[in-house]
């Protein structure tokens, strides 16, 4: 959007400038024959003696000899004329992409805002472990006041027993885009869990973090014993 509107602004001015020229030239040439016009006439008038005798003769035709001044002005009017509206189309236009850009911004803003004031409801955890893998699984609910989520996934961080970080892994959930009110279950799988002694779930969007509330009435830490 942002580049079409340079384009157009660059487009204006050069017109804008095209006609300027035009105009200037246009009004020079014209001083330029009116005076080689007066110049031909009073040369002409010097040495024509029987029209300076006759009354009257010295009029001469009022197109050689007229207001220039006015013809000038109303030139250069046209000219301001056509800068002032090409000028109000550009400031339109640059006020109208600035505005687009603000309000892409300020979209998105809300967006992520909207997310943090209605949290996601984990209603179901569990995990077991298979050999040396821990599978976490659960249900997670979007409230019927909530936004319709795109690209939710399910992360589960790993702790060891004296509570030091060991390793994290993620996984789309089940029921994409999560609508307002929908539930959806989801599955982590994590590796060589052999060390682990508790765990914490937490969910993104993207590259934001949705907050949840955890409906269990339990810990959102959980412990693998």
């Amino acid at each position: 959007m942002i580049n079409v509107t340079l384009a157009v602004v660059a487009t204006l001015s050069m017109i804008v400038a095209a006609i300027a020229t035009a105009v200037a030239w246009v009004t020079v040439r014209d001083e330029r024959r009116r005076a080689a016009a007066r110049v031909a006439v009073l040369a002409a008038a010097i040495h024509d003696h029987d029209n300076q005798a006759r009354p009257g003769s010295s009029e001469v035709p009022r197109g050689l000899f007229g207001d220039p001044g006015a013809e000038t002005g109303t030139r250069f009017a046209i000219v301001g004329a056509v800068a002032l509206v090409a000028a109000g189309a550009v400031t339109g236009l640059v006020l109208l992409a600035e505005s687009g850009s603000r309000g892409r911004p300020a979209a998105g803003r809300a967006h992520v805002e909207r997310l943090a004031d209605v949290p996601l409801e984990l209603v179901a955890l569990e995990h077991e472990r298979d050999d040396s893998r821990l599978v976490v699984h659960g249900i997670v609910r979007n409230p019927p006041s909530g936004a319709k989520l795109n690209g939710l996934t399910a992360v589960v961080l790993v702790f060891s027993k004296d509570g030091a970080y060991i390793a994290s892994e993620r996984a789309p959930v089940a029921v994409a885009p999560l609508a307002p009110g929908a539930e959806t279950p989801f599955v982590v799988t994590l590796p060589d869990a052999d060390s682990v002694d508790r765990y914490r779930v937490s969910f993104r969007s993207g590259d934001h973090i949705v907050p949840h509330l955890d409906r269990r009435d339990r810990n959102p830490v959980a412990r693998t014993e």
